[in-house]
Formats: C-alpha cells, sequence, structure tokens
C-alpha cells in the first residue's frame, strides 16, 4: 500500500471544485463542492460541544435519510447561533446544490466554518451555487481543500491507494483547521472529508470511521478550545467494483488501517498548521492503567499552556509536564514516573536528571515520552507550541 501527500486524487465516481464566492472579505476561494455520480453509503462524526452550528444539525438529519451524493462546504461564516435564519438558511443551501444537480436535498450535506455570530450571506451563495455545480472535475480535489481554508497557511490533502481482492481502492481527504482545535466528536474549528470508490457496508462505515477518528483528529490539540462546527464526514460510493466489504472479513482489516492512516495524516497536518506554531508535538504516554487514563494523561500536558511556552522556549522543563499529569486523577506515584524530551531522559525514577543544554529542543519537532509505570496500556497525542504568533492571529481574528 502507498500513502500519497501530493496529488489531489479523487476516487473513481468523484468531482470537486471550489470558487470565491465573495464570503470572504480577502476575496479567497470559500465555497467547496464535493460530489458524487454515484449514491455513497455515508458516515459523520461531528462536535461535542453543547452549541452547534446550523450546517450540522441538518447534516446529522440528512446522514439518517439513507444515501448522500453531495457535500457544500463555506469557510468565512460559521452560520453558528443564528437562530432559526440560520437553520433555514443552511437548508436553502442543500436545496440549492439538489436543483443544480439534479438530485434530493435530502442527499447532500452541508458545512461551514468562520466567524461564529453573523448570517450567512445568502444572496452571495445563491448567485455562486450554480456556477460552482458547474465546475465539478476529476481534477478539483485541490481548489475544493484550498476553499475550506480559513487561517490555515496550507491546504491539507492526502490520498491512500490500497488492493481490496484483486481490485484497487482509492481513499483520499480533505481537512481544514489550524486553530480552535480541540475536537471531540462523539456522533472536529476543525472540518475534514473522506471519500472512497471502495464498496463499504453502512454498519462497518460507521465503526471503521469512529476508530479511525479516535487515533487522529480525537487525538490532537492546538489550544484546547473545543469548536462548534467540528465535523469529520466519510462518503463510499462503490465505484471501484469491489464486492461490499463486511465486518470480520480481511478486507475490513485492509480498509480501517487505511482510513486511519488518512485521518491521521491530515490530523497531522492540522497541527503542524497550528496558528504560530513553531513546533510540531508528539506526547506518547505508556504505563497507565487503561487506554483513557493514557490518553487523558497526554492531553493534560497537550492542554497545559505553561508546557505549551516552555516548548517555544525550548526549555526542558519537566516539572511542568508532571504538574499537568499530576491534575488527572490516577494511581500515578512521583516517584516511579519516567520523562524523556526527543528521547533525552529529563527526569527519573523520581529524579531530575542534569541537562546542560536546550540545543537539543530547538529544531521544530519534540517528542515527549511519559511512562507512568502504572500499568501496560499507552496512547499517543498531537499538539503544537504556544507563540507570540498564536496570541497575534487570534487578537487581531474578526
Amino acid at each position: 500500500m502507498s500513502l500519497q501527500f501530493d496529488s489531489g486524487i479523487l476516487p473513481q465516481g468523484f468531482k470537486a471544485c471550489g470558487i470565491a464566492a465573495k464570503i470572504k472579505k480577502s476575496g479567497k476561494k470559500d465555497l467547496a463542492l464535493f460530489y458524487s455520480t454515484l449514491p455513497c453509503a455515508a458516515a459523520g462524526l461531528f462536535t461535542s460541544n453543547r452549541v452547534k452550528a446550523a450546517p450540522l444539525e441538518i447534516s446529522r438529519r440528512h446522514l439518517t435519510n439513507g444515501s448522500i451524493k453531495a457535500v457544500i462546504v463555506n469557510s468565512g461564516n460559521a452560520n453558528c447561533m443564528t437562530g432559526k435564519k440560520g437553520l433555514l438558511d443552511a437548508i436553502a443551501t442543500t436545496q440549492l446544490v439538489a436543483k443544480s444537480l439534479a438530485i434530493g436535498a435530502g442527499q447532500v450535506l452541508v458545512s461551514s466554518t468562520g466567524i461564529i455570530g453573523k448570517p450567512l450571506p445568502m444572496e452571495k451563495i445563491r448567485a455562486a451555487v450554480p456556477a460552482l455545480a458547474g465546475k465539478l472535475s476529476v481534477h478539483g480535489l485541490s481548489q475544493a481543500a484550498s476553499s475550506i481554508l480559513t487561517t490555515d497557511t496550507f491546504r491539507k490533502e492526502v490520498s491512500k491507494t490500497l488492493k481490496i481482492g484483486t481490485k484497487k481502492v482509492v481513499i483520499s481527504g480533505v481537512a481544514k483547521g489550524a486553530g480552535m482545535i480541540a475536537p471531540q466528536m462523539k456522533q472536529a474549528t476543525m472540518l475534514a472529508y473522506i471519500f472512497t470508490d471502495a464498496s463499504v457496508t453502512k454498519p462497518v462505515l460507521k465503526k471503521a470511521l469512529k476508530e479511525a477518528v479516535d487515533v487522529s483528529f480525537n487525538a490532537i490539540t492546538i489550544d484546547g478550545c473545543m469548536s462548534t462546527n467540528d465535523t469529520a464526514i466519510v462518503l463510499a460510493n462503490g465505484a471501484s467494483g469491489i464486492a461490499p466489504i463486511k465486518s470480520g472479513t480481511a478486507g475490513e482489516a485492509a480498509f480501517c488501517i487505511a482510513l486511519k492512516e488518512v485521518c491521521l495524516a491530515l490530523a497531522k497536518m492540522i497541527v503542524r498548521d497550528a496558528e504560530g506554531a513553531t513546533k510540531f508535538i508528539e506526547i506518547r504516554v505508556k504505563g497507565a492503567s487503561n487506554y483513557s487514563l493514557a490518553k487523558q494523561s497526554a492531553f493534560s500536558v497537550a492542554n497545559s499552556n505553561l508546557f505549551k511556552c516552555a516548548m517555544f522556549g525550548s526549555d526542558p522543563n519537566w516539572g511542568r509536564i508532571a504538574a499537568a499529569l499530576g491534575s488527572v486523577p490516577s494511581a500515578l506515584k512521583p516517584e516511579k514516573l519516567d520523562i524523556s524530551l526527543n528521547k533525552k531522559p529529563v527526569f527519573k525514577n523520581g529524579r531530575p536528571i542534569a541537562v546542560k543544554n536546550n540545543k537539543f529542543l530547538r529544531g521544530s519537532n519534540v517528542l515527549v515520552d511519559i511512562d507512568l509505570h502504572i500499568g501496560r496500556a499507552e496512547a499517543c497525542v498531537y499538539t503544537s507550541d504556544l507563540s507570540y504568533g498564536y496570541v497575534r492571529i487570534n487578537a487581531d481574528y474578526n
């Protein structure tokens, strides 16, 4: 199997495009459309934030209706906290797409990202959707990926090709996110859309997405702030011609592994593009009593502003890591704790290890290894440092 990061490949039967609908003041692309010529099995996960944007409510409804054929995404406006009008605008958007593509409105999912509390400029969307539908192309993935960005500095797209049986299957995904990132999706501002020409039964697709999100989008944090619009959606149209992937088969195992790799690659791109970030930080916790504790412990460090500031300054301050770990209810005993930074031990068996200089932390990647010595479970979380740039970007965001 080969993982491709650069090509903007769409699976068979899919088209995409992105245009500037003038939703953003900058004039950059801000409206994307993804379309399958065949009906798709679909699964989605959304933010667990109690404040949810209007498009999420509509997409959740449509996912229960049956097959899906299109997803429309606007950037520059979150359509959140916009009341009944926001819901009606999200519905109207699906109807505009449905009319332009001659499909049912219930076959259209809708997403938004951007500023909270402002009405969606529907006059601009009404004017743009017919042109958007007319520009759909098998080569349009990169344009669409560019159109869903907000404070991102680069587009995030990934494509993986694998064989299931004797046939080639493609899984492609795009995502956006650079700030307001702490997704914990249950049913990520982070958006991710994944497309495959595999034929997958809906129960397998739902299970595969949940497992993939758990170790990818739900394992990243930039600022600990949960968005109102977090969304992860996967569509499978069966255009590859393979037999439907069923539970408990070798095909399911291969598909699930590939989906996890695509989601993790996109999630890591989000962290690498974190607002103002200078470092990509991987936090590996082992020796926990269970997986939940391992992940919670990793997140306690990843969401510590003191730790993140120390990493920005290349400061091997193990005390901030230990303090964060101690905030998690567990059987942790400090005298058994081990901490290493970039494979250099800084705390072992309850004692600090002298560090002569901080040169080993001055690069753009930091690996934090933690052994709790409580049990055998482990987990991995990804984050970034906290810099002057993050404050500047968010102080000016309006």
